[in-house]
């Protein structure tokens, strides 16, 4: 099982939070105490009085450094934004905006900066130790509900009473207006994955997903019905939010989907924090955990070494955050294999034993429907294995069409082996004038549905068969596509197997000589997978590509 690193029993609410150096730091709105908890000692706890305006967003009136021990908060006045060393108890400076009251303050990571928002809409940036203004990134027409700056200091968001979004870039020395179309009041941002995108979350449960270089709302999808009240990013494409019921969900950003809708679902939380691998939760009942992820994998993994199975696939179920690591991917992978192996038994006859290996996974709901459809499919075998004896080979075939299991046994390979020997006698029959023959020797097969069009082509056609067939023999693949897109016999001819997996083979020969720069072999790949329709789009794309490199060579080769 799964056990927190630490848990904490204290005498007040983490409101907010955050963690450092072994140290909880917290913040409780209703006690207006600021306080410190060693994780090793919790009896060396500090604490801070600190007065506040009760407001409903009096979140942002107080701001936790999250790479040392300082803070900052809006007195009761809201005149000044006081920054704090928290373990010495002592102001470290002092900050107040001209012409008007400071609505709220975010302190940076580092904690050398500090963000002011104003009632008059101004946003200032200033030194926390010199004290000096740096700049005004953004100016809203209300007051400024909150702000935040990204880690490497180049953007930074802010979020208007008036549900106005601004974002400022340095690097671009701009401040451009975000439209999200929000729905409600943004309550809470995060910037994430090296500070290429940002995530904000609203008061109606709806995420915000906004490409920090394009400036551009990637994606809107509503993660909950409650309130949001924080967010936190987790490496891939995950987001954690809390919302004001008190349940840690979690998304994927990418496409919107809820991957949990309770996360650690004993408890109801107040606040949390994810630091690296490192999640830290703040309870209702006054109590703070601590979970390191990889603890998560470690038990995954036991899991599978041990081939629990079902106790694998519902650890996966209860925590699909976890769904592209190592772990649960080696219980796909076996998955997948056991399916294989399944019909392989039960191509062989062995029913039972594949039965047995299918049997593991009855208990798992996710694998219902592919161990149904097989199970499905292997119960065919016995019935078309029983037609096929008794030479109902009209009644069985058809069956074996809708079943790709049943194209894997030997009486279904014989017989398609069969019905192309035939066609060739039928073939040259028919050029020798001898069509009564040709038919009968194929009456048989004219009473299968899926062969008559076949029969039909050949007998209509002789000599393009044996055009087909000497394109195939001389790689001629213009003759073998065009004879192909006309006729239906032509994937019949046992032949066209080979000429089909030419495609994947000019592919790769196709990879490894753009990389080596060999232009000549890059055209002749080119030219044949021109004519193979699965490759057509990404031919075009390499054509482009080699089409930009040659004039590349051409016009050094001119300046030399």
């Amino acid at each position: 099982m799964i056990s927190a690193i630490f848990s904490i029993k204290n005498e007040l609410n983490a409101d907010i939070l955050n963690f450092y150096n072994n140290s909880i730091f917290a913040f409780d709105f209703k006690e207006e105490v600021f306080w410190i908890s060693d994780t090793l000692d919790n009896n060396s706890s500090k604490k801070i009085a600190i007065n506040i305006v009760k407001d409903s967003f009096n979140i942002y009136k107080i701001s936790i450094c999250k790479m040392l021990p300082i803070f900052a908060y809006v007195n009761i006045e809201q005149t000044n934004a006081i920054v704090v060393d928290a373990q010495r108890a002592k102001v470290i400076n002092s900050f107040k905006i001209q012409d008007s009251k400071i609505e709220s303050i975010s302190i940076s990571q580092k904690g050398d900066t500090i963000l002011i928002g104003g009632k008059n809409g101004v946003l200032s940036r200033w030194d926390v130790y010199s004290g000096k203004l740096i700049d005004m990134p953004n100016k809203h027409k209300d007051s400024i509900l909150f702000a935040k700056e990204s880690s490497n200091k180049r953007f930074v968001v802010s979020i208007g009473y008036d549900r106005s979004i601004l974002f400022f870039d340095k690097f671009k020395d701009k401040s451009f207006i975000i439209n999200c179309d929000v729905s409600a009041t943004i309550r809470s941002a995060v910037f994430f994955d090296h500070c290429k995108f940002l995530a904000l979350g609203d008061m109606s449960g709806y995420i915000y997903i906004i490409d920090t270089d394009t400036k551009l709302v990637l994606n809107k999808f509503q993660a909950t019905s409650a309130r949001i009240i924080d967010i936190c990013y987790y490496k891939n494409s995950y987001i954690f939010y809390l919302n004001s019921n008190g349940v840690i969900g979690i998304v994927d950003f990418l496409n919107g989907e809820r991957v949990l809708d309770s996360f650690m679902p004993n408890k109801r939380y107040k606040s949390f924090a994810i630091e690296d691998n490192f999640i830290i939760l703040s309870t209702q009942d006054k109590m703070i955990y601590s979970y390191d992820f990889n603890s998560f994998i470690d038990y995954g993994v036991s899991l599978v070494n041990n081939n629990d199975i079902i106790g694998a696939y519902k650890f996966i179920e209860d925590n699909q955050f976890l769904k592209y690591e190592d772990f649960y991917l080696r219980l796909e992978a076996k998955f997948q294999a056991d399916l294989l192996e399944a019909r392989a038994l039960a191509c062989g006859n062995k029913y039972q034993l594949a039965m047995e290996v299918l049997n593991k996974y009855s208990q798992i709901p996710s694998k219902n429907k592919d161990i149904l459809n097989l199970t499905s499919n292997i119960n065919a075998i016995t019935e078309f294995e029983e037609l096929m004896s008794n030479n109902l080979a009209v009644r069985a075939i058809p069956k074996a069409e809708k079943n790709p299991i049943l194209r894997e046994l030997k009486s279904y390979i014989d017989f398609e082996n069969r019905f192309r020997k035939v066609l060739i006698i039928a073939k040259e029959l028919t050029k020798k004038g001898k069509k009564s023959d040709a038919d009968a020797i194929l009456m048989q097969y004219k009473k299968i549905s899926s062969k008559i069009r076949i029969i039909q082509e050949v007998l209509s056609n002789p000599y393009k068969v044996d055009e087909a067939i000497k394109a195939i023999r001389y790689k001629d693949y213009a003759i073998y596509f065009k004879l192909k897109k006309e006729f239906k016999f032509v994937d019949s001819l046992e032949e066209s197997k080979d000429i089909e997996n030419d495609g994947e083979v000019y592919y790769y020969e196709l990879l490894n000589s753009f990389y080596s720069m060999d232009i000549e072999k890059c055209r002749k790949c080119i030219e044949i997978l021109k004519y193979f329709k699965q490759y057509k789009e990404f031919v075009m794309e390499m054509e482009f590509k080699l089409y930009e490199i040659v004039n590349i060579l051409e016009d050094e080769a001119k300046l030399s």
